[in-house]
């Protein structure tokens, strides 16, 4: 748990200095609320997660996790939007296509690419 809660305020503070905190919030927002969001998946695991305190049923739980896990990992999606299965998605992260390489933002230059935030320094 203090591994996530590190890596929770790593994210906040990178988002923070790069000033994208709202960007952020309106990501994980949108994967909670709205159409085909998250909460069923997290409410169907954490059911079948519980039934497997149950020593009896513990590997028709195990069971169903696989089978919910293969779910998540092999559906197509739609492809007339902008959802996709876990195979599109990555795909599409790797070659570089998707809504983000589609914007017209200009390509950064090699200088642009890598600069880092500046950080104030005080005076004491």
């Amino acid at each position: 748990m203090p591994f996530a809660l590190l890596i929770i305020g790593i994210v906040l503070l990178i988002a923070a200095v790069r000033g994208t905190h709202s960007d952020l919030f309106a990501l994980v927002k949108g994967d909670f609320i709205g159409p085909n969001n998250f909460i069923f998946w997290t409410v169907s695991i954490l059911i079948i997660g519980s039934v497997g305190y149950i020593p009896k049923l513990k590997p028709l739980s195990v069971a169903f996790l696989v089978v919910v896990i293969l779910v998540l990992i092999l559906t197509k999606g739609n492809p007339t939007q902008a959802t996709g299965g876990f195979f599109e998605k990555f795909t599409s992260a790797i070659s570089g296509v998707g809504a983000a390489a589609t914007t017209s933002k200009p390509a950064a230059t090699a200088s642009q690419a890598f600069t880092l935030p500046t950080i104030p320094t005080f005076m004491f």
